[in-house]
């Protein structure tokens, strides 16, 4: 997984509760003042180990990772247990996981209340009326763990990647995508480029995308051009199933 830059926080963002209860879960663990001390010392690492473990929880446990993760973001209740993780593909290492009946309103609605965004129809599910895959079940996808979209598939219009076979990201997917790089990092995909959700079509043919504007600080969820438009900051993302 490619290395993805830290959030930095302050003792104020925490709250006196949320570290009394961290140190008293932790004490009935055994976590001693001296552990404490060790975590501290920014020379022992510690800390570092520590973030980092949590972290590979998304790699040594897909299943326990997204189901916590929809929990925390949407307080939603998921199963996993019957889905495949796709084998490994190149660079292909960042695990999406989409749970049973997921629809673009209901990624949507939490994201927007984690962070500013707007769409271009009030409903998404009802203008959204083609996706590649439909949440029938719980599934798996891998995609590249990068900030902006590929820029190999710069310059290709959604009609370019269908004649080309390419498995790209649908619209759901893409916010999916959105919320938990923001869970992780604390910041936002596609600062400089369009996502083209290639994997999905709205109601008149066109093909929905998803930027980041920073001048407003907001995520947008906008259509971009129709199926046979391109251009080199409009780019799918590929994904393997």
């Amino acid at each position: 997984m490619e290395t993805i830059a830290s959030q930095v926080y302050k003792p104020a963002d925490f709250s006196a509760g949320q570290v009394h209860e961290m140190l008293v879960t932790l004490g009935k663990r055994g976590f001693s003042p001296q552990m404490a001390a060790e975590v501290a010392n920014a020379r022992s690492g510690k800390a570092q180990e520590i973030v980092g473990l949590f972290r590979s929880v998304l790699d040594l446990d897909p299943i326990a990772f997204w189901q916590k993760f929809y929990q925390d973001f949407c307080d939603l209740e998921t199963d996993f247990s019957q889905a495949g993780v796709p084998d490994p593909v190149g660079a292909f290492t960042l695990v999406l996981g989409i749970p049973e009946g997921l629809t673009p309103n209901r990624i949507y609605e939490p994201c927007a209340r984690h962070f500013k965004c707007w769409r271009y129809a009030d409903d998404l599910d009802a203008i959204i009326t083609h996706n590649d895959r439909e949440p029938t079940k719980s599934y798996f996808i891998k995609v590249r763990d990068r900030q902006e979209a590929d820029e190999e598939l710069k310059n290709l219009s959604a009609n370019d990647i269908k004649t080309r076979c390419l498995t790209t990201e649908t619209l759901t997917e893409r916010l999916v995508h959105e919320a938990v790089y923001y869970y992780r990092t604390g910041e936002h995909l596609d600062v400089s480029n369009i996502t083209l959700c290639s994997g999905s079509r709205d109601q008149d043919g066109r093909v929905p995308g998803v930027r980041w504007y920073g001048h407003c600080g907001e995520v947008g969820v906008g259509y971009y051009c129709g199926s046979g438009s391109s251009f080199g900051n409009l780019r799918s993302r590929q994904v393997v199933s």
